[in-house]
């Protein structure tokens, strides 16, 4: 089975509706897929009928965006029911929090005179949020900046006069939310300098596994996260992290693809 659990739509910051991934998917031989946008189920109805349709497996998912002790940290969870009360309740929240920081950037920027006050974020569709590279747009609408890259580097990112801190809920709430919703939740990416600490921190709050495939991990992060993840007990999950970004050298759906454990698919399909 070549399964990808890691993708990202328009509902969040990918640039494929989900019906459109389902068909790249398709086409690129995958047997499996996840969609795990940023703290948000909408475009789960979209891949769930074009799955059905095109006769590709899918499960629901989600990447959120939490923090343990002072790092950020992503989660993608899987398998749960995607209208329970209490994990709509949160990604709600989640989902405010986002466009109160997207508000910050702007309000930076302006103040910064990068963008005249007169700027202003195309609106979010319902259920959705604003992310930086909707930011990032308005500055190239601008003529602040010539391309997405020099928009984060020079304004969006850790140490630019103009970073707003995200506003984050601690690990285990996020893991609490989701087993309470039936699901289980995996460590995204964890090869994106996350100490060896981080990962335990989790462990220890009862995270369920651990991305092992992603194109931030070589065969060594690989073979060493698989080892972990053997160690204590943790499902091997893994993607391609997938936005169609151009200029990002992203491969299409299906060059990057894993093939899932028993464990992890018993776990993903209890919904």
């Amino acid at each position: 089975m070549r399964a990808d659990l890691h993708m990202h739509s328009t509902a969040s910051d990918g640039r494929r509706k989900p019906a459109a991934l389902v068909q790249e998917a398709v086409a690129g031989g995958l047997d499996l897929i996840a969609l795990t946008d940023h703290d948000t189920l909408m475009g789960w109805p979209e891949l769930r009928d074009a799955g059905a349709s095109a006769g590709i497996e899918c499960v629901p998912g989600v990447e959120i965006s939490a923090r343990q002790g002072r790092d950020e940290v992503h989660l993608v969870a899987y398998g749960f029911d995607p209208e329970h009360d209490a994990l709509s309740s949160f990604l709600d929240q989640q989902q405010h929090r986002r466009n109160q920081r997207a508000e910050s950037f702007m309000e930076r920027l302006k103040d910064a005179g990068a963008i005249p006050r007169s700027a202003s974020l195309a609106p979010a569709s319902t259920g959705t949020s604003w992310a930086r590279p909707h930011v990032a747009q308005v500055l190239i609408e601008h003529g602040a900046v010539s391309s997405m890259d020099e928009a984060f580097s020079r304004f969006l990112i850790q140490g630019t006069d103009t970073y707003v801190e995200k506003p984050l809920p601690p690990g285990a709430e996020a893991i609490r939310v989701v087993h309470e919703a039936g699901g289980v939740i995996c460590m995204a990416h964890p090869g994106h300098h996350a100490s060896h600490q981080v990962v335990m921190g989790l462990v220890a709050a009862g995270l369920d596994g651990i991305e092992v495939v992603h194109p931030s991990h070589d065969s060594m992060l690989e073979e060493y996260y698989a080892s972990l993840a053997t160690r204590f007990g943790l499902l091997k999950s893994g993607g391609s992290d997938y936005h169609a970004r151009d200029g990002h050298g992203e491969q299409g759906l299906g060059a990057r693809w894993f093939s899932p454990e028993p464990a992890l698919l018993e776990a993903i399909r209890t919904q």
